[in-house]
Order: structure tokens, then sequence, then C-alpha cells
């Protein structure tokens, strides 16, 4: 949990716009989903994966672009 919640700070410390922020709380959503089944290891690598997007942001969109995520009834 300690793992997951200093990368959550960090996404937190990005514009909520931010691509990598949205990436990085996807993966910290994959591992609250396997410390909830019981894989700790997995749920480590999650939020290690979570961190490492945000201080080193790979996804960027230019100017005036913006990401739209479709919800599964679009």
């Amino acid at each position: 949990m300690a793992a997951v919640a200093e990368a959550r700070a960090l996404a937190a410390s990005r514009p909520a716009e931010d691509l990598s922020r949205y990436f990085a709380e996807r993966h910290l959503q994959q591992a609250m989903m396997e410390a909830g089944n019981g894989e700790f290891d997995e749920c480590l690598e999650w939020a290690a994966r979570a961190g490492d997007e945000v201080r080193n942001p790979r996804h960027q969109l230019p100017p005036g672009e913006t990401l739209k995520v479709l919800r599964p009834y679009e």
C-alpha cells in the first residue's frame, strides 16, 4: 500500500489532463486489483510502472489534441 500511495501522490502532482497521469492512474488501478487478488509482487510491479510513467513521461499529445476515452456503452 505504501508503494501505491507514493505512486498515487506522484501522479496527482501532474495536471489532470496530462496523458502520463492518465496512464499512471490506470497502472495504479491494476496494482490495486493485483493486491486484492493477493498478488503482491505484481502489485509492486504495477505501482513501479505508474511511478516511472510520471517520472519519465512517454505519452504526450500535440497542442490542441485531447484523449477521448470511450466507455463500454459508447
